[in-house]
């Protein structure tokens, strides 16, 4: 592994945390090391006393009904036999003198004791180890002293303390290990993502991240980092397509513009001609500025700058009023409307952009049928929602042109010959997809049904 890739891996944050938790681990375990320390410790001693008092006062009573003979024969039989384990005993008589015991001899204590024998007799039974012991003066003078080697205390402590260093010193390897794996894991998928980002750089907007499907953070990060891809090829794409369409589309009406202007600066001789032109060149401007100014609102939808303004507004009222006021001008255009609009549905958004919509639906259904085409205008409430429906029976639109026809410019054969810009249908689709709309074209046998429903 090159130097400058453990360096990477050792500043990643998933090498540091597995560490931090690593030392997090190690300082609990200390705090758990003391009381468990001193709690054992503290049990053990306590324990180790309470054996020797019990054995000395047994001893006492021993005393009590054999005297003092009797007593050293009794220590003599429980050093021989050792019943009790490494205990150690001395008796000693009122002058002091050792009458039985495997302990040498000393002044008389009372109580618990610790303290290192001193050997004094070979034939003395034990080390220069360390004991604890519980003394006891008799009534008779003599003195008793009941012992037992604290080693197993220490061995006990040297145990915990061990024990705690090493499982210390494994979590610790552990952390470093784990970090390790989990920092090249981690790099590893941050290079994955760098690689994507350059290649988008470089102008493939194609380019994905690839999902392991694990579902977990970075999954979700990458799942959420393809959406904003997609959406901004879909962006540019759309920019794209903008810029050509406006290439092609706005040519025309340019070309006728320049061409009428050339036509005034040759042919005209009149003031009256010079105006007829200019009022000509002023309507061919006037449609240009139309044009522009719907792709600027189509843009401003698509970017979600309305949302701010949203309210809730009744959707049945604003629909029943505009049934009223449409249905005097397709019966004068020969095109009956009829309104059927279920009351009580509300919608949150903004209610001129939602009559905007409805308008340019019901405009290019006026426009783009043959004279005696009955359209309707319907709002069925939902246990979801709402479905809303602009419906007409005349030639209807082929399926294969369902999509197309919300593109910008876009417009069918038979349409080119009536005024407009072909931003229709591309605005209706922005101002549903701004209110969370699905709107889909239907075959209406005969006809055409444009159908706007709240998403599930």
């Amino acid at each position: 592994m090159s130097s400058g890739r453990l360096i990477r891996i050792l500043r990643s944050a998933s090498f540091r945390l597995p560490l931090l938790y690593a030392v997090l681990f190690i300082l609990s375990a200390g705090a758990l090391f003391v009381t468990v320390y001193w709690t054992a410790t503290a049990a053990m001693q306590s324990d180790m006393s309470a054996v020797l008092r019990s054995e000395a006062y047994q001893l006492a009573e021993v005393h009590r009904r054999s005297g003092l003979s009797g007593l050293a024969d009794q220590i003599t039989r429980r050093i021989n036999f050792r019943t009790r384990g490494p205990i150690f005993y001395l008796l000693q008589a009122p002058n002091r003198r050792v009458v039985v015991g495997n302990l040498p001899g000393m002044p008389p204590v009372e109580g618990s004791i610790d303290f290192i024998p001193q050997r004094e007799a070979p034939e003395a039974d034990v080390d220069h180890s360390k004991l604890m012991g519980f003394g006891l003066t008799l009534p008779d003078g003599s003195f008793l002293l009941v012992a037992q080697d604290s080693t197993r205390l220490t061995d006990m402590q040297h145990a915990i303390v061990r024990a705690f260093f090493w499982s210390s010193g494994l979590a610790l390897l552990l952390a470093i290990a784990g970090g390790a794996v989990l920092g090249t894991n981690f790099l590893r998928r941050i290079d994955t993502i760098t690689r994507t980002s350059r290649a988008i750089m470089e102008g493939d907007l194609s380019a994905r991240i690839p999902v392991r499907g694990t579902q977990d953070e970075i999954d979700q990060l990458v799942s959420s980092l393809n959406a904003m891809l997609a959406r901004i090829q879909q962006l540019m794409d759309g920019l794209r397509q903008v810029s050509s369409d406006i290439a092609h589309d706005l040519r025309t009406p340019l070309g006728r513009l320049r061409q009428q202007l050339e036509d005034a600066r040759e042919r005209a001789t009149s003031t009256a001609d010079y105006e007829a032109a200019t009022d000509a060149a002023i309507e061919e401007a006037d449609s240009l500025l139309e044009t522009f100014s719907a792709l600027l609102r189509i843009a401003q939808v698509e970017a979600g700058a309305q949302k701010s303004g949203f309210a809730e507004f009744d959707l049945s009222g604003l629909l029943t009023s505009l049934g009223e006021t449409y249905a005097p001008v397709a019966e004068d255009a020969d095109h009956p409307l009829e309104v059927q609009i279920d009351s009580g549905v509300m919608l949150t958004g903004d209610r001129q952009l939602i009559a905007q919509l409805v308008s340019n639906l019901l405009e290019n259904a006026l426009r783009h049928t043959p004279a005696g085409t009955k359209l309707s205008l319907r709002l069925r409430k939902q246990a979801a929602g709402f479905e809303l429906e602009i419906a007409d029976n005349g030639p209807g639109i082929p399926a294969i042109e369902h999509d197309k026809v919300f593109d910008r410019f876009y417009r069918l054969d038979r349409s080119r010959s009536t005024s407009g810009s072909g931003l229709g249908l591309a605005m209706v689709k922005a101002i549903a997809g701004l209110h969370g709309l699905t709107i889909t074209l239907e075959d209406a046998r005969p006809g055409l049904r444009v159908v706007l429903q709240t998403a599930r």
